[in-house]
């Protein structure tokens, strides 16, 4: 979610008190950033006295120190543990305001251990005098290519054409051979640039797995065909029929329904935002230009069971700029 700013609605009972409030999980003290959290202007905050490094595969890395304060986000704030960025390496990370923390507690540092979302639906917080907490563990993401909007506690049925899809978050393995909740992994059973298939499959019954990912921006697929469970490989089929097909849409099949995303859409600075994904898990990322046309929700009611529901973003359906509420459902 760097790089652009993001509004909350809020899906469930809306609360009077509509405040614009732009909160991340890595709140950034570095001067070049617009929005500034200044820990000496608030009387919650606590230095925990510990300090943090959140590396990333292209060798970006963050850096800060601990802190625990009074977080918000729409109408909805818990007391909570979030990194203070002090340093930054690789990405423009000057046109960020932080990172958002809405994935699982799994892959979270073990010095803040609870992403923001879901200490913000901790219903054992309820009773707490400085919070209150959302009562549904749901979110929505959608993106434009200048914003983002979250909707908290369910979804917008007026950004969605036509039916939706649900299916399961996938595990990811681990080192002791457990598996946890990682990652917003899902099951594709088809990825075509125009009409031409690049998850050729030798056995068409078995699908591959996807990762949600709204902080890459392209679509990264696999260089490799899994020792012959693909027939080739996804990038190279990709690069040997683009550049004959005339502005050609994608499209991907979840749950046996297919989305599409237009050219104009995956098209950055005349070139397709498609990568080659640089080591070969057995999986690709859907980034940013999926959730241009999609809307996106994150169903974690039951935290052994994760859903996700994907649906095609009504063309015309406008991201708000603020918080608003519509009847019952308020989004940010």
């Amino acid at each position: 979610l760097s790089g652009m700013p993001v509004v909350v609605r809020n899906a469930t009972v809306a609360s009077s008190r509509l405040l614009v409030v732009m909160i991340m999980t890595l709140l950034s003290l570095e001067p070049a950033c617009a929005d500034q959290f200044h820990p000496n202007k608030s009387t919650t905050f606590i230095n925990k006295e510990q300090l943090f490094k959140v590396e990333y595969l292209d060798d970006a890395s963050l850096t800060g120190f601990v802190a625990e304060d009074v977080v918000q986000l729409g109408d909805y704030y818990v007391s909570t543990r979030f990194g203070c960025v002090t340093h930054s390496k690789g990405h423009d990370w000057a046109e960020a305001d932080g990172i958002l923390g809405m994935g699982f507690p799994a892959a979270a540092l073990r010095s803040v251990p609870f992403p923001l979302f879901w200490a913000l639906t901790d219903q054992t917080r309820l009773a707490q005098s400085q919070s209150n907490v959302l009562t549904n563990r749901i979110f929505t993401l959608m993106l434009s290519s200048d914003r983002g909007e979250i909707v908290l506690g369910g979804h917008d049925p007026a950004s969605v054409e036509g039916a939706m899809v649900t299916t399961p978050v996938r595990p990811s393995p681990l080192a002791d051979g457990a598996e946890a909740f990682m990652h917003y992994m899902i099951d594709v059973q088809s990825l075509k640039v125009g009409n031409h298939e690049l998850l050729n499959f030798k056995d068409s019954s078995i699908a591959i797995q996807a990762i949600l990912d709204s902080g890459t921006s392209c679509l990264v697929v696999p260089d490799d065909t899994f020792e012959g469970g693909l027939l080739e490989s996804p990038f190279q089929t990709f690069q040997k029929h683009f550049g004959d097909l005339d502005e050609p849409t994608i499209y991907i099949t979840i749950e046996g329904k297919t989305f599409s995303i237009p050219y104009e859409d995956y098209m950055v600075d005349d070139k397709p935002c498609v990568m080659k994904m640089k080591n070969t898990p057995r999986t690709f990322l859907l980034g940013d230009v999926f959730f241009r046309r999609m809307v996106v929700v994150h169903n974690l009611a039951d935290p052994m069971h994760p859903l996700i529901t994907v649906g095609q973003r009504k063309e015309g359906y406008g991201l708000t700029d603020k918080l608003v509420t519509l009847g019952s459902r308020a989004h940010v």
